[in-house]
């Protein structure tokens, strides 16, 4: 089976999250990306895309946050800027405040989001965040629908990453992406005594790992760097 490499290098140095990730995610793969808001969920997201580009991947990007503009600015501000992939081709990247609100009702997102074939072209497919684009067009009766079309992808050997809030669903759609997911994480934040307030993931489930992953790890985000891993207090 095929894998794709989430190792970062910049300037020489390997930013070693990917170690902690398994490496690589292989082809085939629905990753589900679970937090509340402000967690980080998008922050992960951009970087796991910046590594598929920068290794020569083609990415689609759907985002229910950011306006192109906006999106530029926070990748670049934090290390992980995407503007020459755009130029190339190689982004594809849509705004659900620009693209789908002006247009249409909120009701038919779901049809929206499957039937937008540009979007499911590339190799690797973001949706951040998937709970907040189908607030109002998802339910139990439709969720088997998304399921089977998602299912269909990774058949095609596509890596589908979605991110959801499970404030935003009820929990039987939230456990039935927990369910149908092969990689699983939570996004959390914690207050630790002494400590104060830590930004933790955890690695729920990981399905074809080929290489050992950490089940967690506690990170932060800086301006100019992006992610970095905190351990005892201290990044490194």
């Amino acid at each position: 089976m095929d894998t794709k490499s989430l190792i970062l290098e910049r300037k020489g140095e390997v930013d070693g999250f990917a170690t902690r990730f398994g490496k690589e995610i292989p082809d085939g793969t629905l990753v589900f990306m679970e937090g509340k808001e402000g967690t980080g969920k998008s922050i992960f997201s951009q970087r796991f895309c910046f590594s598929f580009l920068k290794n020569g991947f083609t990415c689609s990007y759907v985002s229910t946050q950011y306006t192109i503009k906006s999106f530029l600015r926070q990748t670049a501000s934090v290390g992980y800027d995407v503007r020459k992939y755009l130029m190339t081709g190689k982004l594809f990247f849509i705004s659900t405040e620009v693209t789908l609100a002006e247009t249409k009702p909120k009701s038919t997102f779901l049809e929206a989001l499957t039937t937008c074939k540009q979007l499911f072209d590339p190799q690797i497919i973001f949706i951040d965040s998937l709970s907040t684009l189908l607030l109002e067009s998802l339910n139990e009766a439709n969720l088997v629908d998304l399921t089977n079309f998602f299912n269909r992808l990774k058949g095609s050997g596509k890596i589908i990453i979605i991110t959801g809030n499970p404030s935003e669903w009820n929990d039987k759609i939230h456990n039935a992406f927990r369910m149908i997911s092969d990689i699983h994480f939570k996004i959390t934040r914690e207050s630790i005594p002494g400590i104060g307030i830590a930004h933790n993931i955890y690695i729920e489930k990981f399905n074809g790992a080929r290489f050992k992953y950490e089940p967690l790890t506690t990170f932060s985000v800086r301006p100019g760097v992006g992610l970095t891993i905190e351990t005892s207090g201290v990044a490194f």
